[in-house]
């Protein structure tokens, strides 16, 4: 329909001007520091190199792996659907299996390395989409087992190799966000690609097409970090690369005292406000985007039953890249991350109200509502990575940002539950006021330690 194709249209031009203004902003703010570099030593220009450098290394795999992940969500349920199994008992066995396997894996990443960890991931994600291939109950339960392993690898290993080495390479503290509001940005527009793609391959393969196209861009995201990534199972800025490599390999934590990694990450949620208070917010927030991702397709097709769900899929994605985008450009402007994870998550709460005052009324506002909700998910995607690589001691980037996942886990088993029933009862409303609640309660404890997380955020980047 012709309102959806102008929709796309309009989205896509405003990413643009946000691009265009953040690039601006951006060039800007590299002007006034090369001046004042010039003016202090002359120096910088080497470093800057160096972190474009790890900084294309790092995104090129990890949007390669994002556009497959997203390739396999595309069809994951028409394929299910049409081998005529359960899909909500094979979705719940994977969010299960990564509960499961969530608990322990980032302690491995830690302990044995975080390249062999995203190596890994590769290995399991191709040979998932090969078992998706076979129409047995038993091989695609095995299947949604190993991604449960696979999906907790996803969410700490990569992120967490990306901060170790970027602290180990002795980059400033601050050039992280920039790393991670790009990432945003470009997840949100790997996702576009990928409706497209996955089309495409679904004409020419069936179902099935999109996983074979996941298979060739693993594989492919393997060979980069093979050839391009250095390891970086123990990293402290410290330290010298050599001896953070011997300590990591004889398990100790840089004073020749073997490292406890369970028990020290669980320590450290405990005692440091900041983490526990970073990853409350994280798991609340995302259990409401989960929730709210198996709401959007029942909600609109109420209102339009020929409804464009590829199309609107895209805009929606569009509004995650703009959101990624608005974080770089807010940042750079001198707004801080804190604020801005409080910011996103109270207008994301607004959304979902009017989501669930709408949803029965106005297809208008509705959409409008989904709209600005997947813009602020973009912006607190960014939020979330800078906030876990500042608070967040190095050696335990994965093993506590899994542990943060098990509550996030459970929300989202519970989430899907009720998303299934509110929508089967036609009380939709009901489960996005519970979006609406979970985004208010993040908001709230992110409003109470304002403060608090700006000061103990400081003192985690000095530790580190």
């Amino acid at each position: 329909p012709p309102w959806a194709k102008w929709l796309f249209v309009g989205l896509l031009g405003g990413l643009g001007v946000l691009t265009a203004a953040r690039k601006r902003k951006g060039r800007h703010k590299k002007q006034q520091q090369d001046v004042a570099k010039k003016e202090k030593n002359g120096h910088g220009t080497a470093q800057e190199a160096a972190f474009a450098s790890l900084q294309r290394d790092y995104l090129v795999v990890y949007l390669m792996i994002m556009l497959a992940d997203w390739l396999q969500g595309t069809n994951m349920y028409t394929l299910y659907s049409a081998y005529g199994q359960s899909v909500s008992t094979l979705f719940l066995t994977g969010f299960t299996s990564a509960l499961f396997f969530g608990t322990f894996a980032g302690t491995l990443v830690d302990k044995y390395g975080r390249r062999k960890a995203c190596l890994w991931f590769c290995v399991l994600e191709v040979a998932i989409n090969l078992m998706e291939h076979v129409n047995d109950v038993t091989v695609l339960m095995a299947g949604r087992v190993l991604g449960g392993v696979s999906t907790s690898l996803l969410f700490t290993a990569f992120e967490s190799w990306m901060v170790s080495e970027h602290r180990r390479r002795g980059f400033p503290e601050e050039w992280l966000a920039s790393t991670f509001g790009l990432a945003a940005f470009g997840n949100g527009c790997v996702a576009v690609v990928a409706g497209v793609l996955a089309q495409v391959a679904c004409d020419r393969w069936g179902d099935i097409g999109p996983f074979r196209l996941a298979i060739a861009l693993t594989v492919l995201a393997m060979a980069a970090i093979f050839l391009r990534w250095p390891e970086n199972s123990f990293s402290l800025v410290t330290t010298t690369p050599a001896a953070a490599a011997a300590a990591a390999k004889n398990g100790e934590n840089g004073n020749g005292k073997a490292i406890d990694y369970t028990g020290e990450a669980w320590a450290c949620v405990r005692r440091n406000g900041a983490v526990a208070r970073v990853f409350a917010v994280n798991a609340l927030s995302e259990g409401a985007t989960f929730t709210f991702v198996f709401l959007w397709v029942p909600t609109l097709l109420r209102h339009d039953g020929a409804l464009p769900t590829g199309l609107v899929f895209a805009c929606l994605m569009l509004c995650i890249a703009a959101g990624g985008e608005t974080f770089s450009l807010l940042l750079d402007g001198g707004f801080s991350c804190p604020a801005l994870t409080a910011a996103a998550l109270a207008a994301a709460t607004v959304a979902a109200l009017v989501a669930a005052a709408a949803c029965a009324s106005s297809f208008v506002l509705t959409v409008a509502a989904f709209l600005l909700l997947e813009a602020c998910v973009g912006c607190l995607q960014a939020c979330a990575s800078s906030l876990r690589a500042l608070v967040v001691p190095d050696h335990l980037q994965s093993s506590i940002s899994n542990i943060g996942r098990v509550p996030l886990n459970l929300l989202v088993v519970l989430g899907t539950t009720l998303a299934d029933r509110a929508t089967a009862s036609g009380q939709t409303h009901l489960a996005f006021l519970a979006v609406a609640s979970l985004f208010g309660l993040a908001a709230a404890i992110q409003l109470s330690g304002l403060n608090a997380v700006g000061g103990d955020t400081n003192k985690a980047v000095k530790s580190n």
